[in-house]
């Protein structure tokens, strides 16, 4: 499981890098926001600012302290079931955090959400997959509960309601992410044995 857990680390990385590089982009050129809203009235683009910039800057720093964390355990080989499972939910964690610092359950981060289960399948684990699953459901529904508590308690920052139905099927979908990721999963397990069985009649 090196292998799995090295290459999942990796693509957490780029995860990472690829949203930040987003936030960036959004802070650094908040014009470019404006101008490819143009024309679409229904939608306002705010200008982030130097709060929520420090707020998701040491949120990823942070995220980047608990893969490099992974990395050296990975590379001394000390990665173990339950080191996978505190990284599935320290990536909900950080997740979470960010999207009470931004726009919450409006914020089109939520789909970090599904690239957790989606890693968690990396390592051809269902129970790690299920449990990522509870943690993704649980996060999520974490920031939509946070959006309805009083502003006070989190940044000058205001987090948006979602429609209710919109909240079902973000939550219905990451369920099905979890299902299938789980599938496949036990899929990738029985072509492994298929072969192995193959393998051992052809020796005799």
């Amino acid at each position: 499981m090196r292998a799995a857990d090295a290459r999942g680390n990796l693509v957490r990385i780029l995860c990472l890098a690829g949203f930040y590089g987003v936030h960036l982009l959004h802070y650094w050129l908040p014009g470019m926001d404006q101008w490819l809203a143009r024309g679409l009235d229904a939608i306002q683009v705010k200008p982030v600012s130097a709060t929520m910039h420090l707020a998701v800057s040491l949120v990823v720093l942070g995220w980047l302290l608990q893969a490099l964390g992974i990395h050296l355990a990975s590379a001394t080989g000390l990665v173990s079931r339950r080191i996978a499972l505190l990284a599935a939910l320290g990536d909900v964690f950080w997740l979470t955090v960010a999207l009470c610092c931004t726009r919450g359950a409006a914020s089109p981060m939520v789909a970090g959400y599904f690239l957790v289960i989606a890693l968690a399948g990396l390592r051809l684990d269902f129970w790690l997959v299920r449990w990522a699953t509870v943690f993704a459901v649980a996060g999520y529904l974490m920031v939509l509960a946070i959006t309805r508590w009083p502003q006070s308690l989190l940044l000058p920052v205001d987090l948006p309601a979602v429609p209710r139905y919109h909240q079902l099927m973000v939550v219905l979908a990451l369920v099905f992410q979890g299902l299938i990721t789980g599938q496949l999963v036990r899929l990738a397990w029985g072509v492994a044995a298929q072969r192995a069985r193959r393998a051992g009649g052809g020796d005799e």
